[in-house]
């Protein structure tokens, strides 16, 4: 648990300068990104500094009455700090714990016959009561690793097509914490209450890690060079991302750690620049860094031994990819 405090390189981030600010994002006029959660915390922040540098930004949100609030209040912020600018921010309905609804709105963005330069995958639940997604698979793990694989896999060939481009998952230190005994266990990803609430969120986080590598590997063997696949872990930050911990935690322990998030917590724009980071700098590019794991601010670092672990790699591919391919949700 937690390998990276044992490591000399996660220590140095702390004395070290951030590697990245908003003010190194090159000019992004003539791209086009997808923002997953991109109403509220760590996806607005990315909306906003892609939005700021001219990329036409798609909010792809659960929530249309709160993505459009969110668009209202970008255009406000921009009108202020950039006023040259003429804001592209549209709404693109997605709803990550139901497949079907995912492929249909991949396919929506699709027909519009535009470019994709930037994927942000960056919704995700935190701590939530066991449940099952629409599709019979423990919700945590269908929102923050499935429904994204989808997303990502069917939207893939435009993100070729449309290369240079990149792919961010947005994931969490969290994949460190307690996991299943051998990462995870495949069986148990059909019930609820497998496992705890703090479990099912760093089992998801952890996924996040495997699939970048396994993709990345996948795209560096088929000779796409130019598409960028890497996993970021923001920080410790101030966004929301657990709901109602007295649902799952108990009102004191739920009071204490949203407390200790207000006091010891990033703000949600410190937290997004290192997903800017990966979505942006040209230093991706220049250095040809895919497959790999970023915490703040825009620092490499080693994951887990599990995260680095090829045939569980492999298997979680194999297991999203068989587990939508069955469903008539993607061709291979």
């Amino acid at each position: 648990m937690l390998e990276s405090i044992y490591n000399i390189d996660y220590w140095k981030t702390y004395l070290l300068k951030p590697n990245f600010t908003t003010d190194n994002i090159p000019d992004l006029t003539s791209k086009v990104a997808i923002v997953t959660g991109g109403n509220a915390g760590l996806g607005y922040e990315t909306s906003l500094a892609l939005a700021a540098k001219g990329a036409h930004v798609f909010l792809a949100c659960r929530d249309k009455t709160k993505a459009l609030d969110a668009i209202e209040r970008l255009e406000r912020e921009l009108s202020e700090t950039a006023p040259h600018l003429y804001p592209k921010l549209d709404f693109l309905y997605l709803d990550l714990a139901d497949l079907r609804s995912v492929a249909k709105t991949a396919q929506k963005f699709l027909s519009k016959g535009l470019s994709l330069n930037i994927l942000v995958n960056n919704a995700g639940l935190g701590l939530v009561p066991p449940t099952l997604s629409k599709d019979g698979v423990e919700l945590v793990f269908a929102v923050n690793h499935l429904g994204h694989f989808l997303l990502t896999q069917l939207l893939l060939p435009k993100l070729i097509e449309s290369q240079p481009s990149r792919i961010v998952n947005v994931s969490s230190m969290a994949h460190e914490l307690e996991v299943p005994l051998g990462g995870i266990q495949f069986g148990t990803l059909s019930q609820a209450d497998g496992e705890s609430p703090i479990v099912h969120y760093n089992r998801s986080k952890l996924a996040n890690i495997l699939y970048t590598k396994a993709l990345a590997r996948r795209l560096t063997n088929a000779g796409h060079h130019r598409v960028f696949v890497n996993a970021v872990h923001p920080g410790y930050c101030q966004t929301g991302i657990d709901g109602d911990l007295s649902l799952t935690q108990g009102k004191v322990v739920s009071k204490l750690l949203t407390l200790t998030r207000a006091w010891a917590g990033r703000t949600a724009a410190d937290g997004a620049l290192s997903q800017l980071y990966c979505a942006a700098s040209p230093e991706i590019e220049e250095k040809k860094l895919s497959g790999r794991y970023f915490i703040p601010d825009a620092h490499e670092l080693r994951p887990s031994p599990y995260a680095m672990n090829k045939e569980l790699q492999e298997r979680l591919f194999k297991y999203s990819e068989d587990f939508v391919v069955k469903r008539g949700l993607l061709t291979t």
